[in-house]
């Protein structure tokens, strides 16, 4: 017999709003990605929280940079490729600054991934997200994914610094 709690955390996008929810993050800032769409209105629609819709991933960064400043939890939810493009702004302002950013970050390009123009951004990203010290960790698809968030944020809150948690379709496509 599966429970209540079970059957949300079968559906990973339901289990990783709750846990948004559930550890308080008022904002969401976020540059749509086809797998983020569905997950993104449901933001939206979530009466604690507010999406805030950047044009690029360096003006979300420091949007999201803003609001933790303010004194907002404050999650950023963008594509890998889009991590990859905020470099000087991720060592020059969050890193710099110490900003505890958690960063939801679709993982496009991986074997789970193969669509063509995808595969170089997936084959650079930790490499890259290693050479410029940002904290981050891949999610387990065979572990539930809400506890993970809440390690990965509870991280980014004692280190004082932004974490990116690499996460699947399955993780975030509605």
């Amino acid at each position: 017999m599966t429970t209540s709690t079970e059957a949300l955390e079968a559906h990973r996008p339901s289990a990783v709003l709750n846990t948004l929810r559930r550890l308080g993050f008022g904002t969401v800032v976020s540059v749509p990605d086809s797998w983020l769409g569905e997950i993104l209105i449901r933001i939206d629609q979530e009466p604690g929280m507010t999406l805030v819709r950047a044009t690029h991933e360096e003006e979300a960064l420091a949007i999201a940079c803003g609001s933790r400043l303010g004194g907002v939890r404050t999650a950023l939810l963008v594509q890998n490729a889009g991590v990859l493009s905020m470099g000087a702004g991720m060592v020059s302002l969050a890193q710099r600054y110490q900003f505890p950013l958690l960063m939801l970050v679709s993982y496009r390009g991986t074997p789970d991934d193969p669509v063509f123009y995808h595969v170089p951004k997936g084959r650079a990203t930790e490499p890259v997200f290693r050479g410029i010290g940002l904290a981050h960790a891949c999610t387990d698809r065979y572990r539930p994914i809400g506890p993970q968030i809440e390690h990965a944020a509870t991280y980014a809150e004692e280190a004082s610094c932004p974490f990116a948690l690499l996460m699947g379709r399955e993780d975030i496509q509605w």
